[in-house]
């Protein structure tokens, strides 16, 4: 019999996809002006939601796989998978880059991690067989240094950079070691899976999640002197993981009455890692042909018609694709 799909897991992948799409188009000011205290805009409040974008799909991964006993031989071939397809569409990522510079040195470059999110998800099923070999105090030991460094910390560094904005980070990274802080992501989708908490937990994490981000956004912004990353940067921080568990807790609970809505995001969920593949590509051929895009900024309400413009286009061109011999390129 086959196994019943969660429709909420499939809302948060399509959720996520369009977050990321929508951080990759960018496209907006959010009001910086050079040597003026940085206060926080309406539209970079709401693009802050894109720091849930890669957290759920950590999430979602991490509710469908780690309860789960799989074999070593099993992990393997995931995690073989998973790095064949960042290597490949990362080469391919890389020959756009040379038809449209005209220069074959893009490929001694190291741009493959663009495609990061496989690599990592590579290794959090690689070192996910161990884990669930481990006692449980151990997993829980490592989550919760996680939880200190890099996320704690991070918190530590936005109030410091926010009373003395001129003060000098210490050169370790914002992010520890790799993207290792993926697994607390990851086990947080497999704990808030299994476990029904309140809407008012859902409300109390938004807002707490949003009111941090936004904190950090401010202390970034004028510490750096540049417009804040709302993307990457925010991605190992309390605030991203507050936002994130209160998406989660919310979409994964949505069962929409009308079968057309749920058609869609199906579709979407569904197409995904297409979505995530293909939209970088389409990126790279749009900017070599309209290369002053780099310097131009629009309404908040066109871009977000530019990034689903971007999201159906991948969409279609990955079912093309899944329903092709070449469907082992965009499956996991």
């Amino acid at each position: 019999m086959a196994k019943e799909r969660i429709f909420g897991y499939d809302a948060l992948k399509a959720i996520s996809a369009f977050l990321v799409v929508l951080y990759h188009v960018f496209l907006i000011d959010f009001g910086y002006k050079e040597g003026e205290f940085f206060y926080p805009t309406i539209p970079l409040v709401l693009w802050l939601f894109i720091a849930c974008s890669v957290p759920l799909f950590f999430m979602v991964n991490g509710a469908l796989t780690v309860h789960r006993t799989y074999s070593f031989k099993t992990y393997m071939i995931k995690t073989a998978r998973l790095l064949f397809i960042g290597v490949f569409w990362g080469l391919v990522l890389r020959l756009f880059f040379v038809v449209r510079y005209h220069d074959f040195s893009y490929f001694s470059s190291v741009s493959i991690t663009r495609y990061w999110f496989f690599f990592t998800l590579a290794l959090l099923y690689f070192l996910q067989f161990f884990l669930n070999k481990a006692p449980s105090w151990c997993r829980t030991l490592i989550i919760i240094a996680l939880l200190i460094f890099p996320f704690l910390n991070n918190f530590v560094w936005d109030v410091i950079i926010f009373v003395n904005p001129s003060v000098s980070m210490p050169s370790w990274g914002h992010s520890g070691f790799y993207t290792i802080y993926s697994l607390v992501y990851l086990y947080a989708g497999d704990y808030f899976a299994h476990r029904r908490y309140g809407k008012w937990c859902s409300i109390i994490c938004l807002v707490m999640g949003l009111a941090l981000l936004v904190f950090e956004a401010v202390a970034v912004t004028n510490h750096t002197h540049k417009q804040f990353d709302v993307g990457s940067y925010c991605l190992p921080t309390i605030g991203a993981l507050l936002l994130s568990v209160a998406m989660f807790l919310i979409v994964k609970e949505w069962r929409p009455k009308s079968n057309t809505i749920r058609k869609w995001f199906t579709f979407f969920g569904n197409n995904s890692m297409g979505i995530y593949i293909i939209h970088i590509l389409l990126l790279v051929v749009v900017r070599g042909m309209f290369p002053e895009l780099k310097t131009m900024t629009f309404h908040p309400i066109i871009v977000l018609l530019i990034a689903l413009t971007y999201t159906f286009v991948s969409a279609f061109i990955s079912e093309l694709i899944r329903k092709s011999p070449l469907a082992f390129l965009m499956k996991i």
